[in-house]
């Protein structure tokens, strides 16, 4: 079996190469047709969004879609499915135009992970739903889903949504999970700083809840065993700090940024990895990356209950649930945590398990080579 995954898809971005090593890991020939773009745009959100930022964007757009052409048009002659990874909405189209030049029509399976459109607009509320900008990245999401052949998304609550969002036929979707590289992120010996340490990691945006776990941090002060380590960076990083500066808060440590291959001694160094806080439509729908990763090294996870979570995980026996937009309850489980060593060490083993078993790249692969053989048989 031989693919092509195309775009100027996020390279390093852990579900491409997640996906790219697991279809290896199958017997897949993985042709990448790939131009750089996104990678040179860290944070996608205020100073990125201004008029001169797009006209910049725009001409490197074209200039990775000419690349993108001569790559496909030649390497990719014979190849009978495309696979256009995230970021690939406006990917979808270019590979449309390009498809007109070719006798045999090589079927599309998008894996896009998110919306352009609920990401930007519902979530982060970058503008107003009635905007033009929003208008724009509702129909470039709806064709760019409706042009594949095959939509991939992470949860069943996700691919409900995204169809009733853009009136979708769900027969054309199917699931997969995040997942996480088990070649990254994995167990390792790290010693006791003979305190408790809680690990965030992410982008600051809504979803994630960060004042919430600020608060918490708060009701912690008297626990003098117990520290923060918040790392990342993002739309909310100035108001999450200053909030931190105005509780005069000494038991959090923020760091704006480490490198993707430091991570996994972070996450080891941990005794407990947060989740998601921030109860927002999308964090309902969605299991993160974060979440993946720390139990592949297996660390107990704290996050907020939601449906999605649901799908996958039991209160515990393999994740912490807490309730979302509220930080007694995150600190009552994180309290919980640094109290029950039993507890502690059963989420952390059981979490672990389940990681082997279905969230390796080489699951990943195995269930997205099924997809695609399938697919190919139908055509």
């Amino acid at each position: 079996m031989k693919i092509c995954y195309f775009g100027t898809y996020e390279k390093d971005y852990p579900l491409n190469s997640i996906i790219i090593k697991g279809l290896k890991k199958n017997g897949v020939e993985v042709i990448e047709c790939h131009a750089s773009l996104w990678e040179k745009h860290r944070n996608k959100h205020g100073d990125f969004l201004k008029l001169f930022s797009l006209l910049k964007l725009a001409l490197s757009l074209i200039i990775s879609y000419l690349k993108l052409s001569f790559k496909f048009l030649k390497e990719c002659k014979n190849v009978e499915t495309v696979v256009v990874g995230y970021i690939g909405q406006l990917d979808i189209f270019w590979l449309k135009f390009l498809i007109l030049f070719r006798k045999n029509k090589p079927q599309i399976i998008f894996i896009p992970l998110v919306s352009l459109y609920d990401t930007a607009i519902v979530d982060r509320g970058l503008s107003g739903k009635k905007n033009v900008f929003a208008k724009l990245l509702f129909y470039i999401d709806k064709f760019s889903f409706e042009m594949s052949d095959l939509v991939v998304l992470d949860t069943d609550e996700h691919i409900k949504y995204i169809c009733g969002l853009f009136k979708l036929n769900i027969k054309k979707f199917r699931k997969v999970w995040v997942g996480a590289d088990e070649e990254v992120f994995y167990p390792i010996e790290s010693k006791s700083n003979g305190g408790f340490t809680v690990l965030f990691f992410g982008k600051y945006i809504p979803l994630h809840g960060l004042e919430y776990i600020i608060k918490a941090a708060k009701l912690l002060e008297s626990e003098k065993d117990i520290k923060l380590r918040m790392i990342g960076s993002g739309q909310l990083y100035d108001e999450i700090t200053g909030l931190s500066e105005t509780l005069n808060l000494k038991n959090i440590e923020f760091v704006e940024w480490v490198e993707y291959d430091k991570l996994l001694n972070e996450i080891n160094k941990a005794d407990a990895v947060l989740g998601i806080f921030g109860g927002t439509e999308k964090s309902s729908r969605v299991i993160p990356n974060k979440v993946f990763q720390a139990i592949a090294c297996r660390k107990p996870v704290i996050t907020g209950d939601s449906p999605a979570i649901r799908e996958l995980f039991t209160d515990q026996e393999n994740i912490m649930l807490c309730e979302n937009r509220n930080a007694e309850s995150l600190k009552n489980a994180i309290l919980e945590l640094r109290n029950n060593n039993e507890l502690r060490g059963k989420i952390a083993n059981n979490s672990y398990v389940l990681f082997q078993r279905d969230f390796s790249s080489e699951k990943i692969g195995k269930i997205i080579a099924k997809f695609i053989a399938r697919l190919k048989n139908k055509a």
